[in-house]
């Protein structure tokens, strides 16, 4: 008899510690909270032309988009008009990612932005484009990564240049 009530205070301190590890755990989500992003960037890089693009898909945007990446989009010439069409069992969905425009002469060395649409612990891809130093290549990177943080700071990013004979 003697055994039951210490086998139950066992018990009950597992639980309260459980409980307790949840209660603080740094990665529980705060979906109402906002996502700053910081980026660094060499604006001797880009054209002082065109302004810098960030475009920022969220996680429910980017299963859309793998969700329909095989529908294919055709545009009549004669009729002026655009048809989609996609795998049988696949129903287009269209996507507006959230877009940032900054103008090369505004930027020092880095670009600052808020956003409510992306969430705390949420999955997100954000396309940094604009016209190229030589004004006529386009400069670019994309990064796919998770807002583990409110304060997301991304530097040391890959840039990409396209290759194209300009005059």
């Amino acid at each position: 008899m003697k055994k039951e009530p210490s086998f139950a205070f066992g018990l009950i301190c597992i639980i309260y510690m459980t409980l307790s590890a949840c209660a603080f755990n740094p990665s529980v989500i705060e979906p109402t909270r906002s996502i700053t992003f910081t980026i660094l960037i060499d604006t001797a890089m880009f054209s002082q032309k065109e302004p810098l693009r960030f475009i920022l898909w969220n996680a429910g945007q980017l299963d859309i988009t793998n969700n329909t990446a095989d529908c294919v989009v055709s545009y009549d010439a004669e009729s002026k008009q655009e048809e989609i069409h996609c795998p049988k069992g696949v129903t287009y969905e269209p996507v507006n990612p959230e877009e940032f425009i900054f103008q090369i002469q505004q930027i020092n060395d880095s670009v600052t932005f808020e956003t409510d649409h992306i969430r705390l612990g949420e999955k997100y891809r954000l396309l940094i484009t604009g016209l190229g130093s030589d004004n006529c290549n386009t400069t670019s990177a994309s990064i796919e990564d998770i807002a583990r943080k409110a304060d997301v700071v991304i530097e040391n990013i890959m840039w990409a240049t396209t290759l194209m004979a300009c005059l």
